[in-house]
């Protein structure tokens, strides 16, 4: 009987595929993204994507053109082709303990896939009557790789120690990645950024994040997977998307929208629908009638609507269960295209260990391992955890480690604890060993270990003048800056040397491109130790920084934090959003570089007291970006505060505010006692332009308000406010628009 319908139904998948075409525009998202469900975030993504490569999606229209234009005998052969095969690699994103899942769970996931797109899953006698002629086999099988890129033995399993995988997204794909023409990538993380379950995108997109990224909660049926039908199908749902599938709903990540039902998937044999939100909707649910459709001929088409789908996989129901020869024909004619063309070839089956028959031998160990913390003070203890994976099921690892510089030097134990007596940077090196051979890891200058005298000597001072920083000091690196990212794929930008802008002091400073960076990218940039025993009293960090607003809503944020025991802990000690940053005052929309040394301010920070004589200090800075304009720094340096006035200013609560200049602007100041004040300002040349006579002010917070000359307006332009307070005076900027 299906055969007989078969030349009819190719027809009608033609027609839709063609409409689906035409109405390309109605697929592009037209509501906030939503998760239910399957949780899946593929349609923003892929948005995303399009906007960034348009050509991208011209050839995916093309695609899904071309297969409109198929006859009705290319079609049907396609869908009678034999079955092939998909060389997999999963990649475990972890912290250790339960989020580095078991070789059982990943197997578990592969088992379920393979099921699925085989239609020997075991609830197939539950779908709809209706349906059953229309239930596909898609015909792909799905294998763990048994040979890596370069050839190597594996087991189709990789494991990357990485805090990403709380927060991942494209991320985790620059962690680790293996040729997405080759092997179908799917990474495997605790959270997803968005709040998603998983997202995949439709062929072709650009290599660096072909693939599929899924929470492990929503990966198999076993260990860490929550067990229900909607978890366990989560990887059958992407790796549809993956060969091109739509949302039944459409192009959308809003299922239950009334407006989806004016969209449509563009695939024949898939009801119109608005999508299922939650649960699982009778099995004579019609959200659609019969004249929001967009020409779907699919079962039941009737006045009271159209019966939907919802056991279809590619719904956010719970009751999935099918694919329908619509979407069997698209992700069969996906196989056209050259991205996923040569995954399934017979060369690359046998490159991939993934033909019939290959028998691999046991694979050779690969030798991974995480230390409880790199940067300690000298006389702490470390411990070295092995996350070494590839082993044969029943390997037993030898492990030998190198501690140069620790105490004990070597082990055999699986994770030792190792003692630092004395500062520097040092190397760790493991090898572990099976039978089937061994891998060795050294990570080059992994613990830093903080001497007293191993860092720098307050007063100090850096203003990032060396071309080689932060490799300032290659035979001492102790003593060099760190520049670090919470992002791998845009490390090179963080905290980048500049010269092309005019520096506070000498002619280098440092530059955080946020309008290049992705929003909530952490710049980090760690002094190296700073001993303070050289100062009687309480320090003071001073810092100079340049900044220009792009608009009154993006918040680019500075923080800055300290530590005394060596990077162990931190405490924040001020945060500064784009407001308290702004030195140019005015909205500055398309980048910003300091031009002139007017652009540059100081910013003062009195160290607690707790820090006093402390041998130990590091400094960190961390730029979150908002995608606003570069933020510049420049002329670090911790002071003793009775020899610097912008720290004896900061003690004084001495500032100068609103700046921009504006009617309200006033010179803001507190005394411990009674004292003279005088407030006079001029020129950036010294001549005056107005002076407020001195008076006696008693203790407590006073503020004098700033005037022109003669009460009119001054023009543009940056301006000198000196501040007599006895026989001190103190000199800061104000602006004027």
């Amino acid at each position: 009987m299906l055969l007989k319908r078969l030349p009819k139904l190719l027809l009608l998948v033609a027609v839709l595929l063609t409409q689906y075409a035409a109405s390309a525009q109605q697929l592009r998202t037209r509501y906030p993204e939503q998760y239910y469900g399957f949780n899946c975030a593929s349609d923003s993504m892929q948005q995303l994507e399009w906007r960034r490569n348009p050509a991208a999606e011209q050839e995916y229209r093309a695609f899904l053109k071309g297969v409109a234009m198929m006859s009705a005998q290319e079609q049907a052969r396609i869908l009678a082709s034999p079955d092939v095969t998909v060389p997999v690699v999963v990649h475990i994103i972890h912290q250790g303990g339960s989020s580095n899942i078991t070789e059982a769970q990943v197997n578990d996931a592969i088992r379920i896939l393979n099921e699925d797109y085989s239609k020997t899953n075991r609830d197939t006698a539950d779908v709809i009557a209706a349906f059953q002629p229309l239930y596909a086999n898609v015909g792909f099988r799905f294998r763990l790789a048994k040979l890596d890129p370069d050839g190597n033995c594996t087991t189709g399993i990789t494991r990357t120690y990485s805090t990403l995988t709380a927060s991942a997204g494209n991320n985790v794909k620059d962690l680790v990645r293996w040729d997405p023409n080759r092997y179908l990538n799917i990474w495997v993380v605790d959270n997803i950024a968005s709040g998603a379950g998983g997202y995949a995108y439709l062929p072709c997109p650009g290599t660096g994040i072909d693939g599929i990224v899924i929470r492990n909660t929503q990966f198999g049926s076993i260990g860490r997977s929550c067990g229900s039908n909607f978890c366990n199908r989560s990887l059958t749902h992407e790796v549809g998307h993956y060969f091109g599938l739509p949302h039944t709903w459409g192009g959308t990540n809003t299922p239950g929208a009334p407006d989806n039902c004016g969209l449509d998937d563009g695939i024949a044999d898939t009801p119109n629908t608005s999508g299922v939100t939650s649960g699982c909707p009778s099995t004579t649910y019609r959200p659609c009638n019969a004249n929001s459709t967009t020409g779907s001929s699919t079962p039941n088409n009737n006045p009271n609507g159209i019966l939907a789908n919802v056991q279809n996989y590619m719904d956010y129901a719970t009751c999935a269960k099918m694919f329908t020869l619509g979407q069997k024909m698209v992700m069969r004619a996906s196989l056209t295209r050259l991205c996923r063309s040569t995954l399934v070839s017979a060369i690359n089956l046998t490159e991939t260990g993934t033909s019939d028959g290959f028998q691999a031998a046991p694979c050779a160990p690969v030798a991974a391992f995480q230390s409880s913390a790199t940067s300690v003070c000298e006389g702490s203890s470390l411990t070295f955890t092995d996350y070494s994976y590839n082993f044969a099921g029943t390997a037993t690892p030898q492990y030998d480690w190198r501690f140069p510089g620790g105490t004990p030097a070597t082990s055999t134990a699986r994770n030792p604890t190792v003692t630092y007596p004395a500062g520097g940077s040092y190397d760790v090196t493991l090898i572990v060993s099976t039978a089937s051979g061994s891998d060795t890891l050294t990570r080059t200058q992994l613990v830093q270990v903080q001497g007293v005298n191993s860092g720098e000597r307050a007063p100090f001072t850096e203003s990032f003048e060396a071309a080689t920083f932060p490799a300032t000091y290659a035979s001492t690196p102790i003593r060099n800056w760190r520049i670090l990212s919470n992002q791998p794929d845009e490390q090179a930008l963080s905290w980048q040397r500049g010269t092309s802008g005019v520096a506070s002091n000498g002619s280098a400073y440092l530059v955080v491109p946020n309008n290049f960076l992705g929003d909530g990218t952490e710049s980090i940039l760690i002094s190296p130790n700073i001993n303070l025993s050289g100062i009687s009293s309480t320090p003071t960090l001073v810092f100079d920084r340049a900044y220009a607003r792009r608009s009154a809503t993006i918040n680019d944020v500075l923080r800055v934090s300290f530590s005394t025991d060596c990077g162990v802990t931190w405490s924040v000690t001020q945060t500064y959003n784009a407001a308290a940053l702004n030195t140019k005052g005015s909205i500055t929309q398309v980048g910003f570089t300091p031009a002139s040394a007017a652009d540059w301010q100081p910013i003062s920070i009195p160290l607690s007291s707790a820090y006093r004589g402390s041998p130990r200090l590091l400094v960190r800075f961390v730029a979150t970006s908002n995608a606003g304009n570069p933020l510049y720094l420049d002329n670090v340096r911790i002071l003793d505060p009775l020899g610097t006035q912008d720290a004896e200013m900061t003690r004084r609560g001495i500032s100068v505010y609103p700046n921009p200049l504006t009617a309200e602007t006033a010179v803001h100041f507190t005394l411990p006692t009674a004292e003279r004040a005088a407030v006079r300002l001029t020129d950036m040349l010294g001549r005056d332009v107005s002076s407020i006579a001195g008076k006696t002010y008693g203790a407590g917070a006073h503020s004098i308000r700033l005037q022109g000359s003669n009460g009119k307006a001054l023009p543009a332009g940056v301006y000198l406010v000196h501040l007599t307070l006895g026989q001190q005076t103190f000199t800061t900027k104000v602006l004027v628009n």
